[in-house]
């Protein structure tokens, strides 16, 4: 079970600052909601290192917490996400399940988020979809939307890794998945 996700967004070339995050927090997974501007390979071998750190300090009895390799990481392509060869390593969207939820991840400037976040929502749930991520606004965000409990969505925005805005300093979030549910914490670099 993937049990630590870290989630960032808009890092615009300064991938040096997803790798401070991704040594402080040893994840499991990540996933980046676009405006990378760098290589993704990059990315992928600095969480694998992180995470053949953190299982050399693991005793046998801590097999539990073993991260597997290759570290899982989706990359979502931005608006600013237009050129270099590393581009055709993006995607526009990613739906996929993890650990019994299913998310709908996008940078969100198609779903014109900077608008309002009623098309992301219902994109997500025309998808099937509990949790909706998105990035593009450098802001954070974390709200659940709908009723019943079979139409609401959770919205996450991390924030920007390395530009944010509104006054906000430069965030990022983890998603910890426990047997029954998970938090969100949203971290400051």
């Amino acid at each position: 079970m993937i049990k630590k996700v870290l989630i960032v967004s808009d890092s615009h070339g300064k991938s040096s600052n997803v790798k401070i995050a991704i040594d402080r927090e040893y994840p499991d997974m990540l996933i980046h909601l676009g405006d990378i501007e760098d290589e993704p390979d990059k990315i992928r071998r600095w969480l694998d290192e992180a995470a053949e750190k953190y299982n050399s300090h693991l005793t046998s009895k801590d097999s539990e917490s073993r991260i597997s390799l290759p570290v899982p990481a989706i990359f979502i392509q931005g608006n600013c996400d237009r050129y270099g060869d590393y581009k055709k390593e993006l995607k526009q969207v990613s739906v996929f399940k993890l650990n019994g939820h299913k998310f709908f991840c996008s940078h969100g400037h198609i779903q014109g988020v900077n608008m309002g976040l009623t098309n992301l929502m219902y994109t997500a749930l025309e998808n099937d979809c509990d949790i909706a991520m998105y990035g593009h606004t450098h802001v954070p965000f974390d709200e659940s939307f709908g009723e019943e409990e079979e139409n609401r969505v959770r919205i996450l925005n991390p924030g920007s890794i390395s530009l944010p805005r509104g006054g906000r300093r430069k965030s990022y979030m983890v998603m910890t998945f426990f047997e029954e549910g998970f938090e969100v914490e949203l971290k400051e670099l």
